[in-house]
């Protein structure tokens, strides 16, 4: 499997993320500016099926395509409604010590928006490794 997304773009990510939160439903420019900011490759055989998700408007579909194409690995850990709010996890787990798994967490209105809010936090992450002092 190719490497579909390579280094995300912090700053677009944290801009997005920003906005999120003031529309009551995530807008196909919006998912497409978070694959962008991800570097997903277009040209990719992720990148194609998920201008295809785009174009047949299966936007849920195209944000778990983001969460499954992320490096390092992410999963969704939970989802579930809170009255009329959708409350996402995505458990990060690194290839190098799958036991330093971390979370990040966002809740929305709509399903959509609230699993790409937890995607975009989950890149924003920052796993501080405590250092050992001989």
């Amino acid at each position: 499997m190719d490497n579909d997304i390579a280094g995300p773009n912090s700053a677009d990510l944290a801009g997005l993320l920003d906005r999120l939160p003031h529309v009551g439903k995530l807008l196909e420019h919006q998912l497409w500016e978070a694959a962008h900011a991800l570097s997903l490759d277009r040209s990719s055989r992720q990148g194609r099926r998920f201008a295809g998700l785009m174009e047949v408007g299966a936007m849920l579909d195209a944000v778990l395509l983001l969460v499954t194409s992320s490096k390092p690995e992410r999963s969704v850990s939970a989802i579930s409604k809170i009255g009329e709010r959708w409350l996402c996890s995505i458990q990060i787990t690194p290839a190098e010590s799958p036991t330093k798994a971390g979370v990040a967490e966002a809740d929305h209105i709509d399903l959509a928006a609230a699993l790409l809010s937890a995607l975009l936090s989950s890149h924003l992450v920052k796993t501080v490794h405590p250092r050992i002092h001989p």
